[in-house]
């Protein structure tokens, strides 16, 4: 059985490492679709509620239209009758009670029809609010699918190069020794996908603390795995 150099073997996790930040970046697209597709969906949710608010306000205010209308009616109808009724009184004192009597229904005959006026502009704003959010509802809709088609095929893709990735990452791993490779997937599996980390500027790339001249020595000579003593990534020399 040929012996790789720990030299070798770091390299190769360097190139082990570029390759697993490929496949983290899929699986993280992949996980991320569920909760995308989850807010398209809330978007026409809301929309569709603020449409069936505003048709249901419409109903309400036709409604109240409706019924305004029927008081308006009673009330001229009263106004006829007591009108009707002024020339069959016998006394000036009912005369006068009649007159003011018409007097308070037609003042209310009047604020009625100012309400009327109000709720049929009311109805007209509304109607019109109705069709602008179905507009905008439907044309949500569109974009919305179309984003999902365009999700669905960026989808498809990622899945079979996550396939291709993982079966060149076992062919891959198969050369690497055992118990370094056993370190290296504990380390990247704690440190969300990054386990190798070059020396940058006497600092650890992955955590930014400055390391020792001792532990940069190390990583230079490439004996061993050489550890950040605060990320605990691998640490490895570009020099």
């Amino acid at each position: 059985m040929v012996t790789i150099s720990m030299e070798e073997q770091i390299k190769m996790l360097i190139e082990l490492q570029a390759l697993d930040s490929e496949i983290f970046n899929k699986k993280r697209f992949l996980e991320s679709i569920p909760e995308k597709l989850k807010e398209f969906d809330k978007i026409i949710e809301e929309k569709s509620a603020n449409l069936k608010n505003l048709e249901e306000e419409s109903k309400n205010v036709q409604v109240k239209h409706k019924e305004k209308e029927m008081d308006l009616k009673m009330k001229e109808e009263t106004i006829k009758k007591h009108q009707g009724q002024l020339y069959q009184v016998k006394t000036n004192q009912e005369y006068k009670a009649l007159e003011k009597e018409i007097g308070s229904v037609k003042a209310d005959v009047s604020l009625l029809e100012e309400e009327i006026i109000n709720m049929l502009e009311k109805v007209d704003q509304i109607k019109k609010d109705v069709v602008k959010e179905k507009d905008m509802l439907e044309g949500e809709k569109k974009k919305i699918q179309e984003e999902k088609q365009k999700i669905e095929i960026e989808k498809k893709a990622a899945e079979e190069e996550f396939n291709n990735l993982n079966n060149m990452r076992k062919e891959f791993t198969e050369k690497i020794d055992k118990n370094t490779l056993s370190k290296y997937e504990r380390i990247l599996k704690n440190r969300d996908g990054l386990a190798m980390v070059p020396v940058i500027a006497d600092a650890c790339g992955g955590c930014n603390m400055n390391l020792p001249a001792q532990v940069i020595n190390e990583a230079k000579l490439k004996k061993g795995l050489t550890l950040c003593g605060n990320c605990a990534r691998i640490l490895y020399s570009e020099g």
